[in-house]
């Protein structure tokens, strides 16, 4: 039933892959953060450490955190969290550089989710230098080709109804249930919902004896602009000894 349901989603216009295939190394976020950054400062960006000959207005960057989004003990998501920091002489370019930086992560587009999610501001006196901090987060699915909307799939728990039979031999009705993990940005949740349902609802395969039903959902996880949304579908099989 799984590969069905892979099968079925994908056709709806869903990525969809099974949740153990889930990988949050594949993920590089540096580049995006650059290429949202760089322009702000004119192309004097650079990791970690300034180099003695850097212009008075630049920036630097370094990873701060990295953590997981797990949904049943799969990772299928994952925050890298990066600590920037704007400096110039002067005050007046270091605001617009603020104005410039958050307009462009709010106005940013992509399979990524970027945030400004602290900030503050310091004079530093021994290089004489306004800085402005920036605590920036990245989400990025756990997908060798990510695209959204997207699906995660897996088995989610089984249940068996008491055996039929009167004699020594055994059959059983067997519930499985399937979690499909939707993730997708806030305004598409519903939308993907539907064409989820329409894709799944009464699905068959030769090992079930009812089709796919629907069982439920609820929000598990929100960061950035991607939302987790777990939907639980069962169907039933029978099994006999």
């Amino acid at each position: 039933m799984i590969d069905k349901i892979l099968t079925a989603l994908n056709a709806s216009g869903i990525t969809a892959v099974l949740s153990s295939d889930a990988d949050p190394s594949r993920s590089d976020t540096v580049p995006e953060l650059v290429n949202l950054v760089d322009p702000v400062v004119s192309g004097s960006l650079w990791p970690l450490n300034l180099p003695s000959d850097a212009p008075n207005t630049n920036g630097v960057y370094s990873l701060a955190g990295l953590a997981h989004i797990d949904v049943d003990g799969y990772r299928m998501g994952r925050v890298d969290t990066y600590v920037l920091s704007l400096r110039s002489p002067t005050f007046d370019p270091l605001r617009t550089m603020t104005d410039t930086l958050i307009e462009r992560v709010s106005d940013h587009t992509g399979i990524n989710s970027w945030d400004i999610t602290d900030a503050a501001t310091d004079y530093e006196y021994d290089q004489r230098q306004y800085r402005a901090h920036f605590e920036v987060q990245a989400t990025s699915l756990s997908m060798a080709a990510p695209q959204l909307p997207a699906a995660f799939v897996h088995p989610a728990q089984a249940m068996a109804e008491p055996n039929a039979l009167s004699t020594f031999d055994v059959r059983q009705t067997v519930i499985e249930q399937v979690a499909v993990v939707l993730v997708d940005e806030q305004p598409g949740i519903e939308i993907q919902r539907r064409a989820i349902q329409a894709a799944l609802l009464g699905l068959e395969t030769e090992d079930a004896v009812a089709p796919l039903e629907y069982g439920g959902g609820q929000r598990v996880a929100v960061s950035g602009r991607h939302v987790y949304w777990r939907e639980v579908y069962t169907y039933q099989r029978l099994i006999r000894s």
